[in-house]
């Protein structure tokens, strides 16, 4: 009996926990919104083949920051990893540097957009310029 009243718990408890997560899941689409992709086009008024280009534009950039990202990571791991030995200068560069490459490949990224504009978008996207940096940071977004 007891193991039988302790696997019911366990299932209740599964139970729930995947109603909570589909619940939530339901009411917040913001949580699965995946960056400005959506509002950039609105704003800059792309038409279907320049979404395409789009998203080709967004996986290439992906890819690049995730490689960055990674090496980024193994840099401060690596930094961390040595708490017992004195703090090492030449791997602080090694960071900054690739936090640098990091802000350079975003800023290729956003003049790449610039590139799939059309004449009459350009002013759209000077517009959208100066909420670039709202539209990328995490937690805030720009108002209406």
């Amino acid at each position: 009996m007891k193991k039988s009243v302790i696997r019911n718990g366990f299932i209740i408890v599964l139970l729930l926990s995947n109603a909570l997560f589909i619940y939530s899941w339901l009411m917040a689409p913001e949580r699965r919104h995946h960056g400005p992709r959506n509002e950039i086009i609105e704003k800059l008024h792309f038409d279907e083949k320049q979404v395409e280009q789009y998203d080709v534009l967004i996986q290439a950039h992906r890819k690049s920051i995730e490689s960055a990202q990674r090496e980024l990571q193994g840099q401060k791991q690596q930094l961390y990893a040595n708490l017992d030995k004195p703090f090492s200068d030449s791997l602080l560069q090694e960071i900054l540097k690739v936090e640098a490459k990091i802000e350079h490949i975003h800023f290729n990224h956003f003049k790449d957009i610039e590139k799939l504009c059309r004449p009459d978008q350009k002013n759209y996207f000077k517009a959208l310029n100066r909420e670039i940096a709202q539209l990328f940071s995490p937690g805030k977004r720009p108002g209406p």
